[in-house]
């Protein structure tokens, strides 16, 4: 989650920075745009000025409110702790929540971060190596504007590390960036997802405090190389394990789907990421609390709360430090195996029975 604390621009802070942003490129994998002169245009026109304002008029105030109304609701459908008295507490988090999404439609409109206009067209390769290049605002100046906003929503829960909330606002934001996208074309979805995917990871992943916590070291120090490639390569380990896990519970559904819907996927590759992310913290800051006092909190009630069996999260916990280690060179996995060794042991059968 955001952090309130100034991140200097050392030069470690930076690279983990840049790593940060690659995450919000638009995905184009979708399109087949190498020799599609349509296809090119139409994506012109999507980030275009009026192509941004057409898209933002359809994300409205009014059914921006009505989304994230229904997506509190469908929340406190899937936990049950919640009850019907806290439905003032429920309508005030839904709230807040849209009025971060206003604020972020009024960024995606911003003619100073829109650079792809009529003048202006990508080169045939359709590189997608700067946020820039697709009008999109660098993540600290979109952590900058959606920090009063998001500070606000830490502090529903912050103060007395209710994990519960923290539960219920990822939920939240999950259920009301799929409705809201519901309402875009599949292009417009493209570039929105980024700003959408962003907010998202401001509650899931820890980035912030990545950035706080790795000021400390140098270039060279073993911890932070171990760090950064795992961060370099975040996904792509997710979704590998991924694919494991989900062939190891071919029959599993829950109430979005099996482990090969779309959105059930997307899912569980960001929670993949969570952890990683949460492993690396641990690395920085050379304390593992964070495991039992945070992340393992925060799983115990969402995987009960959406009734995921605990087994699965043993077996996905497993084939993720496994994976990592294979990742590591042998004086960077001797680094990291002794919070490895936590993760592993805080999500096992031992720690859910007891």
């Amino acid at each position: 989650m955001l952090l309130n604390s100034e991140s200097s621009q050392t030069s470690t802070v930076g690279r983990l920075t840049k790593i940060w942003a690659a995450r919000y490129l638009p995905d184009l994998s979708i399109l087949s745009i190498e020799n599609d002169l349509s296809v090119r245009d139409k994506l012109q026109g999507t980030v275009s000025e009026q192509g941004r304002a057409y898209t933002a008029n359809k994300l409205n105030k009014r059914l921006v409110e009505d989304r994230c109304n229904l997506a509190a609701v469908r929340a406190k459908n899937l936990y049950s702790f919640y009850k019907n008295s806290d439905l003032r507490k429920i309508a005030s988090i839904a709230k807040l929540v849209s009025r971060i999404y206003l604020k972020i439609i009024e960024m995606y409109q911003d003619p100073s971060a829109i650079v792809l206009s009529s003048y202006s067209t990508p080169d045939k390769s359709f590189d997608q190596s700067s946020l820039a290049a697709w009008g999109l605002p660098k993540i600290d100046r979109l952590a900058l504007e959606l920090s009063p906003l998001l500070l606000d929503l830490q502090e529903r829960y912050r103060v007395s590390q209710n994990w519960q909330s923290v539960g219920f606002i990822t939920t939240q934001i999950t259920l009301s960036n799929a409705l809201l996208l519901e309402e875009l074309t599949p292009l417009e979805q493209i570039f929105v997802k980024c700003y959408f995917k962003f907010l998202e990871e401001q509650v899931c992943l820890p980035w912030q405090r990545l950035c706080i916590a790795v000021r400390k070291y140098s270039l060279y120090s073993p911890i932070f190389e171990a760090v950064e490639l795992m961060l370099s390569k975040l996904t792509r380990v997710s979704t590998r394990v991924y694919e494991r896990w989900a062939n190891a519970f071919p029959h599993y559904i829950s109430h979005r789907g099996d482990l090969t819907d779309p959105k059930v996927r997307q899912s569980s590759i960001r929670d993949f990421d969570m952890f990683q992310a949460y492993l690396c913290v641990c690395l920085l800051e050379e304390d593992a609390t964070v495991i039992e006092q945070e992340l393992s909190a925060i799983c115990l009630i969402v995987y009960g709360a959406l009734n995921i069996p605990w087994d699965m999260t043993v077996e996905g916990t497993l084939l993720l430090m496994n994976e990592i280690s294979t990742q590591l060179k042998p004086y960077h996995k001797q680094i990291a195996e002794p919070y490895l060794e936590m993760m592993t042991k805080t999500f096992s059968h031992r720690r859910f029975a007891s």
